[in-house]
């Protein structure tokens, strides 16, 4: 209903300064901000609390990855299932077939790191492709602590170890070429030291992936069948803090005459406590009928080491691996100790066999992980060992190029927040380099397969280093400060401690705050590395469990091109930008300041539901954001679990990623600017100028339960002059250069979804059951009351006015609009003629009555 086109709105127009609009009682908060205005007394008019329209939610984007990962992704999110139960099939993986073996669906991290076997092993000093059928699987999963921390896939604190198999032979409907991924899936959370058991099975028959609803017969009291896509099942849920120990099985068998995958367990808590079990079955439909005519032929799983399996490109293999909380997602860990093992029961034999040959890492799925060092243990039953450090992908026993048992590297590294990264070779290689975490004490652990390996060490305004070990070592490495380096790597810290090496000044008090780096230089290509769903492992900034003020300001962009092969390769195939700027990351943190800087960054398409933002506060409390401008390509902001942070004079405003194909982008075209999943924030003095301004759900995202959020965005009216502090820093001023204070700017405030008036602003109740009681706009608005006469009390009649539509049982139907002519239609009373029907109203700088009569 804007009487100008919102492109040509002038940001910081001063208007008038006077009294605030005298109207009648009832009315003034129906008004955004008018000044410089009197006008008589109109009767009170009611108007509807929430608009009459909702704003539509961005649909999930559709997925660049192939047609394949688009439907499920999109299928999935139409059936309202979480992510967090969907444990996707890494739909970009392409094996091939080198010497008469399959070849690796990995190359570099992350990757699922854990135990994988897919049918090559060491014959006469060749690496050579076998094939070989179990009827079970088994896995054990041992931990005694882990620490993971990873804002990007829903649950920082959140991973999975799963048991992926593929189930051949499977008989449906006189057809045995069927085959099915058969997972079985402990789902961790480490706060609450609680493990869910979740299994998945998806249709690897053909490409097509398709889950017809008739393929599983019968199942457990917990599955479902998403037509067209898979099948789950929630299992229960135990009370588990470390150590303890997880044996899982996968067990095929025919039952009922059917073709019957079991999903069993055995779980050892560390007070001796065993739970066993089987928590799902699922019975295939092999005849169609009620009564089989007889026994379905026995499905076996399969191991190929000499092709993919039957969709083309998979492969059919076993392994038991760590990942992200599904959905394609990955985590970083950031300390662990585990043991894995695998074993398979051969057709024909009555005793498990451990696999003869094992990768430290998976292949199927697309949940992955970094920051896991692996070695594997000789003897009759040989382990994965899994440590914190670099995620090299190598061969642990039983291929040529294994190298079983351990060697140590303790490393004394200052400043402790360095970053620490490692390669296999005597000269370090970017491109074949992995993470390794470092302990925030400073001195750091990894134990490796043996072998010849060289560290580079490197943080913003220092030198790096590089060196080399090739046998058991313990170095002190201590970078030096040179302040012409500028900010070429992340700025992370785990601690008050470590903020000190990453600022120019401060003491961390609220007079003298830790200033973070802000010298830009480029971010060097080692921090472009993301997983094959494209989940970044690196934020620009990640500050966890910080108390001390902090205040990042005039920060660098991040910016970072993706110039290292693999990363280069998967943006160039996509048909993305070949440049991004990193994230901003802050986990249980107090008293951070983010102003004045310049910040945005894209996202994958296929990365649709998760908390993906360029800025993502978790559990955070007492933080401020002023200032900044987003240049808001996916999602800009986001907010969970905390609340008491303020959201102050930023402007949010649409930027496009340039991308060949431009699918590839996350709410490519329609970006989110603030995502709210907590109370009590206070949000105000904004400009929000992208299609979806603000976003505060009805539900939880990390566990999926109903919630309503709570906050504010508008403080009292009061003069631009008056002064807030938040963090040290004072507040005042109107973004849109106005004598006084409320609420935000928002570029659907008019929309027939949000029309003016109607208060609070909810953007079509995209905000509820919260709202803006005080929408800025740069001119005045004012009441224009329709007033009939002629109608039975209680008589429901409408008007249409500037193509905004309100009903009334009362006398009085009241919009809120500029100056400006606008037309309007009375809407059709049965037995009565309106006097005039349609016509057109003025409003010059004052309210304004037209009276309809009804003959």
């Amino acid at each position: 209903m804007a009487s100008f086109p919102r492109s040509k709105l002038v940001v910081g127009l001063v208007l008038a300064v006077a009294a605030f609009v005298a109207v009648p009682a009832g009315m003034a908060a129906h008004l955004s901000g008018s000044e410089g205005v009197t006008a008589a007394p109109l009767p009170s008019v009611a108007l509807p609390a929430n608009p009459a329209g909702e704003h539509p939610l961005p649909a999930p984007a559709a997925s660049a990855t192939s047609p394949m990962a688009q439907r499920v992704l999109a299928e999935l999110a139409n059936a309202h299932v979480p992510l967090n139960r969907a444990f996707l099939p890494n739909f970009n993986a392409r094996t091939t077939v080198a010497g008469g073996s399959v070849t690796p669906l990995y190359s570099s991290a992350p990757a699922p790191m854990g135990l994988g076997y897919w049918g090559v092993q060491d014959v006469n000093g060749t690496d050579t492709g076998t094939v070989g059928y179990t009827s079970s699987v088994a896995g054990q999963w041992n931990l005694n602590s882990i620490q993971t921390m990873y804002l990007d896939n829903d649950g920082p604190d959140q991973f999975t170890v799963q048991l992926n198999t593929v189930l051949t032979n499977v008989d449906l409907l006189g057809d045995t070429s069927n085959q099915f991924w058969i997972q079985n899936v402990p789902f961790y959370t480490e706060s609450t030291h609680q493990l869910t058991l979740i299994d998945n099975i998806w249709n690897f028959s053909s490409s097509a992936f398709y889950m017809d609803p008739s393929t599983i017969y019968a199942h457990g009291p917990g599955g479902a069948v998403v037509p067209g896509v898979y099948y789950y099942a929630v299992g229960p849920t135990f009370d588990l803090a470390p150590p303890f120990t997880v044996n899982l099985y996968n067990n095929a068998s025919v039952v009922n005459d059917r073709p019957t995958v079991f999903f069993n367990y055995s779980i050892t808590a560390s007070n001796g406590t065993n739970w066993a079990g089987s928590f799902d079955f699922a019975e295939f439909n092999s005849t169609g009928s009620a009564i089989p005519t007889g026994p379905a032929p026995p499905p076996t799983f399969q191991i190929n080491g000499l092709a993919a399996g039957n969709q083309g490109y998979l492969l059919n293999d076993a392994e038991i691996m760590l990942g992200g909380p599904g959905g394609g997602s990955t985590t970083n860990v950031v300390g662990i100790d585990s043991t894995m093992g695998l074993w398979t029961l051969p057709n024909g034999t009555s005793t498990f066999q451990p696999v003869p040959a094992a990768y430290d890492f998976g292949t199927d799925t697309g949940e992955t992980s970094a920051g896991i060092a692996e070695w594997g243990s000789t003897g009759a039953s040989p382990l994965a060992h899994l440590g914190a450090g670099p995620s090299l992908l190598y061969p642990l026993w039983g291929l040529t190029h294994a190298h079983p048992g351990a060697m140590t590297t303790t490393v004394d590294l200052t400043p402790s927040n360095a970053f620490a990264f490692a390669s296999p070779g005597p000269s370090f290689s970017a491109p074949a380099a992995a993470w390794a975490p470092t302990d925030p004490s400073g001195v750091t652990t990894y134990t490796l397969a043996p072998g010849t390996y060289t560290w580079k060490f490197l943080l913003s305004d220092f030198n790096p280093t590089v060196a080399t070990t090739s046998a058991n070592a313990s170095m002190t490495v201590g970078l030096t400060r040179n302040a012409s380096l500028g900010v070429y790597t992340p700025l992370w810290a785990w601690n008050n401690g470590q903020l000190a090496a990453i600022s120019v000044a401060g003491t961390g008090t609220i007079g003298n705050p830790y200033v973070l780096d802000h010298s830009s230089a480029p971010i060097d290509p080692l921090f472009g590395e993301f997983s094959d769903y494209e989940f970044p492992v690196f934020a620009g900034v990640q500050l966890v469990g910080t108390t001390a003020y902090v205040s990042a300001v005039g920060m660098p962009t991040f910016s970072i091109t993706y110039s290292l092969p693999a990363e280069q390769a998967a943006v160039s195939g996509l048909g993305e930008p070949t440049t991004n700027f990193l994230q901003y990351n802050f986990w249980g943190v107090q008293h951070v300041s983010i102003g004045y800087s310049t910040i945005s960054g894209w996202f994958y398409s296929a990365d649709s539901g998760f908390p993906l933002g360029n800025v993502v506060f978790w559990n955070s409390t007492h933080n401020l954001v002023a200032g900044n401008t987003f240049l808001d390509m996916s999602t800009a902001l986001i907010f969970y679990g905390g609340g008491y942070n303020t959201v102050w004079g930023n402007t949010f405003s649409a930027a496009t990623a340039i991308a060949p194909n431009p699918g590839t982008i996350l709410y490519g075209g329609t970006p989110l600017g603030l995502w709210l999943i907590e109370s009590n924030d206070l949000v105000y003095n904004n400009y929000f100028d992208v299609t979806y301004n603000a976003y505060t759900p009805t539900n939880d995202i990390y566990n999926g339960a109903p919630a309503f959020y709570f906050d504010h965005f508008n403080v009292p009216l009061q003069s631009a002059s008056n002064v807030r502090s938040v963090n040290g820093w004072a507040l005042s001023g109107s973004i849109l250069g106005l004598s006084w204070q409320g609420g935000n700017y928002w570029n659907d405030y008019g929309a027939q979804w949000a029309p003016y008036g109607h208060l609070p602003y909810n953007g079509g109740y995209l905000i509820y059951p919260s709202g803006d009681y005080l929408p800025l706009t740069a001119n005045p608005l004012y009441l224009i009351v329709f007033h009939e006469t002629g109608l039975a009390g209680g008589t429901a009649w409408s008007v249409t006015f500037d193509g905004i539509t309100e009903s009334s049982t009362s006398a009085y139907i009241g919009f809120s609009d500029f100056n400006g002519t606008y037309a309007y239609v009375v809407g059709p009373v049965s037995g009565h003629t309106a006097h005039p029907a349609t016509g057109a109203a003025t409003i010059a700088g004052a309210h304004t009555q037209v009276t309809i009569k009804w003959t």
